[in-house]
């Protein structure tokens, strides 16, 4: 079995009058990026590897999930997932090294939430609406998919294992 960690990054500063690449999570940002991660520690869904964008807010996204694990985890850059098409997203992850078995792309939409969209096997139609309907800042879609290699990751083969927004985790701690 291989899971994929679908991870949009958290909150981030407008992008009026600044270079894209280089926006930084708000202190909203960093507290939703802390919460989601405590969230997926909790429920023991945490990756091996976490492969960001590169983008300072997806950077910083990872860093701080990572930050929060007590286990180790792998952080590291692949530029291609910056502004990454759900073709682009979907070609990175069946060419994922084999030797991880949980690992998680940090990037942005609407590549991201067209991904996790594409990936959900059929018969799972609410699921696929509701990520369809929204993909908000600093939300985690855990797919599971029982292959072998990531290269045999193929449209409608994942099943939905977990699905986290922080607006979510925050109604559910009031």
């Amino acid at each position: 079995m291989r899971r994929l960690f679908l991870v949009r990054h958290a909150k981030a500063e407008l992008s009026v009058g600044r270079d894209d690449y280089a926006r930084k999570l708000t202190e909203r940002g960093r507290a939703d990026a802390r919460r989601v991660a405590k969230a997926l520690a909790a429920r023991h869904f945490l990756p091996d590897v976490l492969i960001h964008s590169g983008a300072a807010r997806a950077k910083q996204t990872a860093e701080i999930f990572a930050a929060e694990w007590r286990s180790k985890v792998e952080l590291e850059q692949d530029a291609r997932l910056y502004d990454a098409s759900v073709t682009t997203l979907l070609e990175r992850a069946r060419a994922l090294a084999d030797a991880p078995k949980r690992v998680g792309l940090v990037g942005h939409n609407p590549g991201l939430g067209e991904l996790a969209t594409a990936l959900i096997g059929s018969g799972a139609e609410p699921e696929r609406r509701r990520l369809a309907a929204k993909y908000p800042t600093g939300a985690v879609a855990v797919l599971d998919f029982s292959i072998q290699r990531w290269e045999q990751v193929a449209r409608n083969t994942g099943m939905l294992a977990l699905y986290l927004t922080p607006a979510e985790l925050e109604a559910d701690a009031d």
